[in-house]
């Protein structure tokens, strides 16, 4: 039994929609195939196929990542699936490999993955390098200390997705995590859910207006039923995007939320410095986690950092070693330099002020962690102390990481 391993083809689609179905337990319908062929490329899968059956995809979306006030090309992975009947035969592995060759030939010089199966990832150079900070309360039990001035909420519907996009952008742009959003994106992963069976139906989503006509803000959410408890089914709420520009849009929509008292509770992910439970009366009510980011890796070592925004004010240099087996053109040493809001990273020879994997270097290069931090917990070598603080400052950021899209 030999295996092929290609980019997918348009005739592949149909078994591509199919195996993302079964491999999570979902039920294939003429829906969901219809929506694969819809809203994704062929080009965009790699899949192992034996005797002309796709058993095995991962999936690649080219998109765009926030930094520091910048733009940076990542490759979204996801879903990656393997049929049953062929697990623990190599197939995931050779094909993350393989789309990591391809991302770096498309210029894509980051990845990003959401997964529960950290260990899997993690050998193939992916790292946790972003959170979020989750909210679950009960709608009852909280209330805010403050009120904002007065607004207005307006009601938006998909197909007037722009007017949510230019709130977007204003706040997206100087933060560090956000993805571009082009308009499809916007219909299909932000404006729209869809049931088991691929059938859709909109997201609630209102726009707040200040008093002297300003969008400023605006929420997105869904509600869906809970266990049952007795003859009823408790509603949940699931705020998907709250985004605001001011403190008065910010309130107002928290205080929307909790104007939903026929729902049970309320599920609100923000970024990790938000300040929600500082703002009720009664914080103990509030329940807060640290909830899982995307897992990040640098497709292209040289041309990532070459498209990092510096955020620091000095002049910083020092060395890396990076061990990355399953992207060997990372791998080596490297002279980072950083100045004039801009950095550089070229060949070098000699001992290195650091040695780390590719692992270690994610959440680094995205400032979720601190060189210090990782060096004291015992991810890297140090040869030259100094360094670590010349790599906090080159590694600088203006937000810590956050992106409230899942992909």
């Amino acid at each position: 039994m030999t295996a092929e391993y290609r980019v997918l083809k348009s005739e592949d689609l149909e078994q591509a929609a199919y195996v993302d179905t079964v491999v999570f337990y979902g039920t294939p319908t003429p829906e969901r195939t219809e929506l694969t062929k819809r809203f994704y490329r062929p080009e965009w899968w790699v899949g192992a196929f034996i005797d002309g059956r796709l058993v095995a995809d991962v999936r690649s979306m080219p998109m765009a990542r926030r930094m520091n006030g910048g733009s940076m090309s990542l490759g979204a992975v996801g879903p990656v699936g393997c049929l049953a009947a062929h697990r623990r035969e190599g197939h995931v592995g050779r094909l993350l490999t393989m789309s990591l060759e391809i991302m770096r030939e498309r210029g894509q010089v980051l990845s990003g993955l959401y997964t529960p199966h950290d260990a899997l990832y993690r050998r193939y150079g992916w790292e946790r390098a972003e959170s979020k900070k989750r909210y679950s309360f009960g709608v009852k039990d909280v209330r805010l200390r403050f009120r904002g001035e007065r607004g207005r909420l307006e009601e938006v519907r998909p197909e007037a997705w722009e007017r949510l996009g230019s709130i977007y952008r204003q706040w997206s742009g100087p933060r560090n995590g956000p993805l571009h959003r082009i308009g499809l994106w916007w219909e299909h992963s932000v404006l729209t859910q869809y049931g088991e069976d691929g059938k859709a139906k909109p997201r609630d989503a209102l726009v707040w207006v200040s008093a002297d006509g300003r969008d400023e803000g605006y929420i997105v959410y869904q509600h869906h039923a809970m266990a049952p408890d007795g003859p009823w089914h408790p509603q949940e709420i699931w705020a998907r995007d709250l985004v605001a520009l001011s403190g008065d849009a910010y309130l107002a929509l928290c205080e929307h939320l909790l104007t939903h008292d026929i729902a049970r509770s309320i599920v609100l992910d923000m970024p990790s410095e938000d300040s929600f439970r500082d703002l009720v009366e009664d914080p103990r009510r509030v329940q807060a986690e640290l909830a899982e980011g995307p897992m990040l890796r640098l497709v292209d070592l040289e041309r990532a950092v070459g498209m990092r925004p510096y955020a620091g004010e000095r002049l910083v240099s020092f060395t890396l070693r990076i061990d990355d087996p399953s992207a060997p053109w990372n791998a080596g040493t490297w002279r980072i330099e950083a100045v004039d809001g801009r950095m550089n990273a070229e060949r070098a020879d000699g001992e290195a002020d650091v040695e780390l994997s590719a692992n270690a270097l994610a959440p680094i290069f995205t400032g979720y962690r601190t060189p210090e931090m990782l060096a004291l917990n015992g991810w890297m070598k140090v040869n030259r102390p100094e360094a670590l603080t010349a790599m906090a400052e080159a590694f600088s950021v203006t937000y810590p990481p956050y992106c409230p899209d899942w992909y």
